[in-house]
């Protein structure tokens, strides 16, 4: 098997837990990691106190994704809070020059006017429809900073409000040594707690990048089949799927009651994969064949499906061939054998 490697980081989508609505896809990610970490009870006994038995227990999954860009919706996540869209007070500078200590304001003020004058003093004047006088201005250029009203977008950080839970999927590739991508991986956990932790670092020569972080909670399982998981890991093949190595037909045996003929019975072909691979049904994929046997005793080539036929009697057999090809391995055959009795 050729070695193959998970390059670069992950793309993320984000999408709500409750409605599945989108989110965010982070498509500029520095790096991305997902971590299983667990905790061991140790028991131990006997001479020289041996380890008899190690309990693991207290699994956790977490995930780290920083990226290169700046959004409001990681802040937002963060804190537990959606964007809101309205009429809010923000902050307005304007340089000025002023003219005999007057000035006019590039926005309607909220309140007084802070005004920097060169020498390190600041003025606060009170401003009068949009225009401002500095006493000891002059001709002066100042800064002057002060309250506007502007319709914006804005994330109010609470104190109480906790950090969103959100169903987070992780995308990424698999490629071999030749460079070739063979599987698309995906990392999906249905409900991600974001952690809450936030740093948006700026620094005057770099460019400030965003951090989530969080942890997976529990998901309930939806069918008998499994427990309740924290993350399901997939393997999308581009092209290939991992081959299988042998088949098995089942039963191996098929008995007809001699009393009910006309009867029917279905072969089910599995493919196995071996390793941690599951067996796969190809029952549909193979052809099925008479090697030998009495005439009342039939199947589908196609279907797998034998047929004791009417005519049938107590003693008739009959043994039929499974077959199935591959070109990773060939043909690979198995055998049914069937009997009335």
């Amino acid at each position: 098997m050729a070695n193959e490697f998970l390059v670069s980081v992950a793309n993320v989508v984000l999408r709500d837990a409750s409605t599945g609505s989108g989110l965010l896809y982070g498509k500029a990610n520095i790096t991305s990691a997902f971590t299983m970490a667990t905790n061991k009870t140790e028991v131990r006994g006997g001479i020289n106190n041996a380890l008899l038995y190690q309990y693991i227990h207290d699994r956790s999954v977490e995930v780290s994704i920083e990226q290169a860009i700046f959004s409001e919706t990681l802040l937002g996540l963060n804190a537990g809070a959606t964007v809101s869209t309205g009429a809010v007070n923000v902050t307005q500078t304007d340089c000025i020059v002023l003219d005999s200590g007057s000035g006019n304001l590039t926005a309607t003020p909220v309140g007084n006017v802070a005004v920097y004058l060169p020498d390190g003093t600041i003025s606060d004047v009170v401003p009068s429809s949009g225009s401002i006088y500095v006493p000891a201005g002059a001709d002066q250029r100042v800064d002057a900073v002060y309250y506007t009203s502007k319709s914006a977008n804005q994330i109010t950080v609470g104190t109480t409000t906790p950090p969103t839970v959100v169903d987070l999927t992780m995308l990424a590739e698999i490629r071999n040594n030749a460079g070739t991508i063979v599987d698309y991986l995906q990392i999906q956990i249905p409900r991600f707690q974001v952690l809450g932790d936030y740093n948006l670092a700026m620094a005057a020569n770099g460019v400030s990048s965003e951090t989530l972080n969080g942890m997976a909670l529990e998901t309930s399982a939806t069918d008998c089949s499994g427990g309740n998981y924290y993350a399901k890991v997939t393997w999308i093949p581009v092209s290939t799927t991992i081959a299988v190595s042998s088949i098995a037909a089942v039963p191996s045996t098929i008995t007809f009651d001699d009393q009910a003929v006309p009867d029917t019975s279905q072969i089910t072909t599995l493919g196995i994969r071996g390793g941690i691979y599951t067996n796969v049904n190809i029952t549909t994929d193979c052809t099925y064949g008479k090697v030998s046997g009495d005439g009342s005793l039939s199947v589908g080539a196609a279907t797998g499906l034998v047929t004791a036929a009417s005519s049938g009697s107590d003693g008739d057999t009959a043994t039929f061939s499974v077959t199935y090809y591959q070109a990773a391995s060939g043909s690979l055959i198995d055998y049914v054998i069937a009997n009335i009795s």
